[in-house]
This record gives structure tokens, sequence and C-alpha cells, in this order.
């Protein structure tokens, strides 16, 4: 029997709202994600689970606290919430300490504890300062970010330099108190919200961390608002639904056709797909790499058409923008010339680039069914967008951070993020539709 309680994630993307959503469906929650918080369809009372993306990653400042404010608002005042949940990006992307601040606002909580580690994904916190699989965050593809590049890897540095007064406000918790369990963790919780302190960055390695961390949670005296990825969700979705049972029963789904849409220009997104083609056991694949040129002119009737006439029974086709990066590494090449003819930034292309493949996906859908697999955060939502999407609706596990989703019209749906995963994710995707068809 499924608890009554109702949970509500707040993410600053669709991906992270996707893959944190999916945590609490694994355990029987009914979940669903709404792609504007302003389309809350209120009257569906069998929803435990209630995810949303505010889209704000990508925004200024002041805009991503409006909007984070305006979501919690409306789940609070048109829902009896149990649990809110604020969704952080793992690799410190987006306005994390604003949209916190504004969380805390609107619930009212007494602190915030701020724990984005993913350690299932090889993101961990040490000493206050985020790691991917042993690297700074700052030392990786995050800091190349065309939007929000990550330049710190230290969060209460990060968190500090984005609060008003972030040097009062900012505590930490290291390692050699979390090691030692939950009781010296609920004392030193307590002792800095005494201090003043109201965003506490606690430090994790394990998911026997992230499990004592909801266990001080819950101990504290204190109310306390959770923050962080899909890691510690995973975590307390184990506290918050304890009397629920896990998806146990083996889905089925249409013999579609796959299209892939792939806005991201992270390396790890090139080698997934790289590995799709080579793979000898997934056939009837057919790609197409997009150039800077094709993004500039716009969606042609030829690329529509190269897409439509491969995109027959169950054939895969990937649009993809891999080799972009590759085009603008040569300062000299005619894809700079153009940006700079055209008086384009890399931030503007990138707009461009989720723009184009949100067109195509809708052009696309006039002529043929598919099940949709979109690859970036901002690509996932505009694509989403584009097909009139309102919301999306957990359907199965296809990895542990990846769900299987249907639209609010009734299509098949796929996102991730282009940082998330291993070489053979979207493989492994692939190889789910075949195992379910």
């Amino acid at each position: 029997m499924l608890t009554p309680n109702t949970i509500v994630v707040i993410a600053d993307d669709l991906t992270g709202a996707n893959d944190t959503a999916l945590q609490f469906f694994a355990k029987g929650a009914v979940t669903e994600i709404l792609l504007d918080y302003n389309k809350m369809p209120i009257k569906n009372m069998q929803i435990d689970v209630w995810a949303v993306s505010t889209e704000s990653r990508n925004k200024d400042p002041e805009e991503a606290y409006i909007r984070t404010e305006e979501a919690y608002t409306l789940f609070k005042n048109k829902l009896n919430v149990d649990y809110f949940y604020k969704k952080l990006d793992s690799t410190l992307r987006g306005n994390i300490g604003q949209e916190i601040m504004a969380a805390l606002k609107i619930t009212e909580k007494d602190c915030a504890i701020v724990a984005p580690a993913f350690v299932q994904e090889g993101r961990i916190t040490i000493g206050g300062y985020q790691l991917l699989k042993g690297v700074p965050i700052e030392r990786t593809e995050a800091a190349r970010d065309p939007h929000v590049p990550v330049f710190e890897s230290s969060i209460p540095n990060i968190l500090k330099k984005q609060i008003p007064n972030g040097e009062e406000l900012v505590g930490l918790i290291d390692f050699s108190i979390v090691s030692k369990g939950a009781a010296p963790l609920v004392l030193k919780i307590n002792e800095l919200i005494k201090q003043g302190k109201k965003l506490i960055v606690v430090d994790a390695v394990s998911v026997v961390d992230m499990e004592q961390i909801v266990l001080a949670i819950k101990k504290s005296n204190y109310d306390i608002l959770p923050c962080g990825s899909a890691g510690l969700a995973q975590a307390f979705a184990k506290d918050w639904l304890q009397e629920t049972k896990p998806q146990n029963i083996k889905k089925t789904v249409p013999p579609l056709p796959k299209l892939i849409l792939s806005g991201s220009a992270t390396e790890l997104s090139a080698l997934q797909l790289k590995k799709v083609q080579e793979d000898d056991d997934i056939e009837n694949t057919y790609f197409i790499s997009l150039k800077t040129e094709d993004i500039l002119e716009g969606v042609s009737k030829n690329i529509i058409n190269r897409v439509v006439s491969n995109l027959q029974k169950t054939n895969i086709v990937a649009v993809h923008v891999s080799d972009i990066n590759v085009e603008l590494e040569d300062e000299h090449s005619r894809a700079n010339e153009l940006l700079i003819d055209q008086g384009i930034t890399k931030d503007e292309l990138a707009s461009r680039i989720t723009k184009y493949l949100a067109t195509l996906a809708q052009k696309v859908k006039q002529e043929r069914d598919f099940a949709l697999i979109t690859i970036g955060g901002e690509t996932s939502y505009k694509c989403c967008e584009a097909l009139y999407y309102d919301n999306l609706q957990v359907i199965d596990i296809v990895l542990p951070a990846i769900p299987l989703c249907m639209s609010s019209n009734a299509q098949l749906v796929i996102t991730k993020s282009g940082n998330l995963g291993t070489p053979t994710t979207l493989l492994e995707i692939l190889k789910y539709f075949e195992r379910h068809e």
C-alpha cells in the first residue's frame, strides 16, 4: 500500500527533475513530472511525487530566484505537501545559492542541508570540494559549459559568492564528522544552526554517508530542507516512502523507431554516440552530424526528409552536434568565421542548437511516430515543449538514473543529461528497447 505522503521535487532543469523523480518511482511511488509549474493538474490526487523543472539553470540569478520562489509558492498553496526536496546539479552548475534561499523563504525551514554528491555516478564531496571521479569539478567539462561554466570546486565558496551575507550564512560539516555517523552529525547540524547558518554543506563519499545524512536530518530538532542530487533523493526515498513496494512489473513497449536528439557537446556524449555506431548488435542506425553552418541556416527540408525517410519500423536515427566543438577548436575554421560574421557567441550558438533540435522534433512528429531520446538538459526541455508535453509520467526504470516516461500525449520519452553515465549508457538505453519491445 502506498504511503499518503506528498513529495515535491523542484529542479532547475528537466533531466534533473527526471533522474530525481525516478528514485521515488523505484520505491513504488506514482510520479509525475511537470514541464510548467503553472500547469499543475491538482485534481489528480493519485500522485505521490511531483517533480518540476523551473528551467532556471541558465537564467540570471534574479530570475532563477523568482522562478524558484513561484514554484514553491504554488505547490505550498495548492497541495498538502509533506516533504519538499530541492534538486541540485551534482556538477554545481546553475544558481544553486539563490534557489536554495528562495526555497528556504517559502518553506520557512530553519536551514538547508546541501549535499550534491552523487556517489553512484562518481561525484563525491570531500572537504566541501566537489569531485567527479577524483577530479575537481572546475577541471572537468563542467568548467566549459557554454551557458553556466563552473570555475570553482568548493561548494561553500560558490554559495558564499552567490548569496548576500554568505560568510555568515554558509557552514560546512566535513568528512571527519560524517564518518562517525548520524549522532555526531546531528550535534554539528544543531550547533551550526544555533550559530545562524542557513546553508550547511555536508561531505559524502558513499551511499552510507547519504543514509547517515538522512538519519541526522530526521533526528534533528530543527525543520530542515534537503538539497542535493538524485543520490541524496534515493536515500530519502527509503525514508519518506517506507510503505511502498519497488516496481517489479516487467514493462512492454510498442516497437517504434527511435529518434535520438543530442544537443550536448560533451566528450562523454560524443563517446556514447560513437559506442552505438561501433556496436555490431545495434542494427539499422542512421547518424546525422550537424555542423555549425546547419544550425545557423535553420532546419532544412533536406534534413527533415533524411530523418523521416530513415525513421522506419524500429530503426534508430541520431541527430547530434558532437562535431561542432571540433569545428570551433580551429580559430580559422569556416565555423568560427560564420560566428564572427554574424556576431554570434558560443552561448548564443548553444541556444540555437536546442531551438534547432526542438524545431526538428516538431517537424518530424508531423510525419512519423517515434520514441524520443534526448541528450542534454535544455535540449530535453525544448524538445518536449515543442511537442506540447505538459507533463511526463515515469513508467519504468531504464538505468538507475534514467527513467522511461510517458508524455501527456502518450509518447515514450527518455531524457539524459549530457554529462551523465558511462560510455555505454546510450547503448544500454537502446538495448532496453530491444528487450522490452
